[in-house]
């Protein structure tokens, strides 16, 4: 039972390779239908689980219950790597929180976003679906690996497994055959190289594809184009010369059942397979193989006398009237006359020693060559399949711009420069402090939250503070406002359009402002100073000219940047989580400003926010959120999109609820102010066995981005400076907590 066991062994690492090929096809068509069609069509999860199977059954020569259990987990993964990606790709696309961002940083790690959870959600029910569709395809696969196979009858298990006769009477034992014939048997050791180099083609080709695909949002952002149905359908089609590789691979290297014999002046090819149930004729130890030789001469003899064969259709074929064809270094190819009278070519690999099909042939001697034409023909298709695709995405883009050339935000259009603008000095200012920046603005602007109204024209205006920025990045900021394809857009003009893209200001800064006109008769301004550290101030304003003259405004932003003092750190990618510090000028003993990431500005920077101190802060999400704890009192801050502060305010508390932890009747207190746009919520909740009340509380920053805050009380942490902490903060940020202040009461 071993021996037979062992001569049917399929070929697992072949069969490995031939399943990974399968599901990246079929991964790579549930990406492809995902992101071009849009809809969901469970159908590619059969489809995927007939190619995985077929792939290992293919290369590996059959498929066992350890090749079926092999195909079932590498089927489960690349349904779910998939799924994952177009999860992933659909995030990016339409959560603003997440979009530019890269492919490799978003997969996997998903920001705690109300849309990506909706997302998720839906996907996973893809999933679920997916894998129920899987099961149907691969259910009648895995009844013929896992059923059991026929039970053999003593004499069976006596002459064919255990390898020795029963005791016969002279006249009923087994007689030899009297034909006689040499079998030329494939020995897999000689068609090594050419598995080598097609595998190892295929290997390279397939990582080259996956690393393609996780770098196309980086591509989309160099070459500012939509990398969408061209490229998706190149990487598609890209996998068309993996399979012709594998194809290659199967075509000489599987052939480990086909024997060819020698006999009665004949030639003779034998499916060990369908005559034996043998898969593998060099696994067969020397007695199996005497019995399966003499039932090949017995089938030839019965063959050559007239009786009709016990074995199956195909067993054995007899090579008629053999003609040469083609031969190269790694085949032969041959014609031979079929039963019907027609030719057929058939293609030999060079794997039989001493074995030639028709004389003038070359003798099969030794290994074949490296055999690295499949690998380059597939290389250039692939080139050939990408090129094209980024083709067309590139004509789709261009044909969606219309003739609208594309913005370069580094180089200004030629028009006039704005004439040196005069500063206007106001009767009385007042000082400012936000994010450790000191500036001045007229006393008579209404202030509230980071805005400033000028009453009497109705100018509104706006700040923005960004650290660890560079002079390109603000340019970027300056031109946030510059749409072309914006039907209201007419034009923009500068202060300063030399090369440097930023004036000098003062010793330690540089400045530029951007006016966008629109044709409705609205003007934006932005305005930005730049510190030799990185640290950037943005002043917006908007108005109208009939309400108010451009000369005004500009006058007042001009006032307001040569007031500008930077007081804070240099913060960089490398110091950012160490540059936590108790806000001096803020006269704080309590609080301290930290800073995290964001991409809101449309590049990379950070921004800073005011939590209490603590020496070991604990960054999340991959630096865009922080949390700190000290004197019983625990603050996490992030900053989110919405709609407004009270949306982001409750989908904080969704996800505190999804926990399964939040008391049900804990939120008894909610506040919302529309004029402002902050929000605040109480929620109560249980983490570790202890009760927590917590405070979320939100507010404007940018426009359509939210800081939020949830400020927890943590009673068996709280001391004596508990309260003067609390008292500190609720200075800070402008709000009352009384169900925190009583926990330290």
């Amino acid at each position: 039972m071993n021996a037979e066991k062992k001569a049917q062994k399929e070929r697992i690492g072949r069969g490995v390779l031939g399943a990974l090929l399968g599901a990246l096809l079929g991964g790579a068509v549930i990406v492809f239908e995902d992101r071009t069609a849009g809809t969901f069509s469970p159908i590619f999860g059969v489809a995927t689980a007939v190619a995985v199977f077929q792939g290992y059954r293919q290369l590996a020569g059959g498929l066992s219950k350890r090749g079926a259990a092999i195909c079932v987990i590498i089927l489960m993964a690349v349904i779910a790597g998939a799924n994952q990606i177009n999860c992933t790709m659909e995030v990016i696309e339409t959560v603003d929180a997440l979009r530019g961002r890269d492919f490799v940083e978003v997969f996997g790690s998903f920001e705690e976003i109300p849309e990506v959870r909706e997302i998720q959600s839906w996907y996973q029910g893809h999933l679920l679906v997916l894998y129920l569709f899987c099961l149907l395809g691969s259910l009648p696969i895995l009844v013929r690996a896992f059923r059991k196979p026929r039970a053999r009858t003593k004499a069976e298990l006596d002459e064919i497994l255990l390898g020795k006769e029963q005791e016969k009477d002279p006249e009923q034992e087994r007689e030899k055959p009297e034909l006689q014939g040499t079998l030329y048997s494939f020995r897999k050791a000689w068609m090594k190289p050419v598995r080598v180099s097609a595998g190892g083609a295929a290997v390279a080709l397939l990582v080259a594809l996956v690393a393609l695909m996780m770098l196309m949002p980086r591509l989309e952002e160099r070459f500012q184009i939509r990398l969408e149905f061209g490229m998706i359908l190149g990487i598609f089609l890209s996998f068309i010369p993996l399979m012709w590789i594998s194809l290659t691979i199967t075509r000489y290297c599987n052939v480990f059942q086909i024997l060819y014999v020698r006999a009665a002046g004949r030639i003779w090819r034998v499916n060990l397979m369908k005559l034996c149930r043998v898969g593998d004729w060099e696994t067969l130890p020397p007695a199996r193989q005497a019995v399966v030789r003499d039932d090949i001469l017995w089938e030839l003899e019965n063959i050559l006398n007239g009786d009709l064969s016990a074995c199956d259709s195909g067993a054995v074929t007899e090579l008629r009237d053999i003609q040469a064809e083609k031969e190269d270094r790694w085949s032969w190819t041959i014609s031979y006359e079929t039963d019907s009278g027609s030719r057929k070519k058939l293609k030999i690999p060079k794997g039989y020693p001493d074995f030639v099909p028709v004389m003038g042939m070359e003798r099969a001697e030794g290994p074949t060559p490296y055999r690295w034409l499949p690998g380059l023909a597939a290389l250039v298709l692939t080139v050939v399949f990408l090129g094209g695709g980024f083709a067309v995405d590139r004509w789709r883009a261009s044909q969606n711009e219309g003739d609208a050339p594309a913005r370069d935000t580094h180089n200004l259009p030629e028009e006039p420069a704005l004439p040196d603008i005069p500063a206007r000095v106001p009767e009385t200012a007042t000082e400012f402090v936000i994010s450790e920046i000191r500036f001045q603005i007229d006393r008579e602007f209404q202030y509230s939250r980071r805005r400033f109204l000028d009453g009497k024209t109705g100018t509104a205006y706006r700040v923005y503070t960004q650290y660890g920025v560079d002079a390109a990045d603000a340019w970027d900021t300056l031109t946030s406002h510059i749409h072309t394809d914006d039907p209201l857009y007419d034009r923009f003009q500068a202060v300063y359009s030399g090369e440097d893209l930023l004036a000098p200001l003062g010793e330690t800064s540089r400045y530029n402002i951007v006016s966008v006109y629109r044709t409705d008769g609205t003007v934006c301004h932005t305005a930005a100073a730049l510190s030799d550290t990185g640290a950037l101030f943005t002043l917006e304003a908007e108005h109208t000219q009939a309400g108010q003259s451009l000369e005004e405004v500009l006058a007042n932003l001009m006032y307001t940047l040569n007031s500008v003092r930077f007081e804070g750190p240099e913060v960089t990618e490398e110091n950012y989580q160490t540059k936590i510090h108790l806000s001096e000028i803020r006269n704080c003993a309590y609080m301290a400003a930290a800073y995290i990431k964001t991409d809101h500005f449309g590049h990379e920077a950070f921004v800073d926010v005011y939590v209490p101190y603590s020496d070991a802060p604990i960054y999340a999400s991959e630096g865009r959120a922080i949390r700190t704890e000290a004197h019983g009192l625990r603050v996490y801050a992030s900053i989110f999109p919405g709609e407004n502060a009270k949306e982001v305010v409750e989908a904080r508390q969704q996800v505190l609820a999804s926990t399964g932890q939040v008391y049900a009747d804990g939120v008894d207190d909610q506040t919302y102010r529309e004029d402002l746009d902050v929000a605040c919520m109480l929620t109560v909740y249980e983490e570790n066995g202890q009760k927590r009340n917590a405070v979320l509380y939100a507010e404007s920053m940018w426009e359509g981005w939210y800081l939020l805050r949830e400020i927890t009380g943590l009673p068996e942490q709280i001391d004596e400076e508990y309260l003067p902490l609390l008292k500190e903060l609720e200075g800070i940020f402008g709000l009352t907590m009384p169900v925190l202040e009583q926990l330290g009461e």
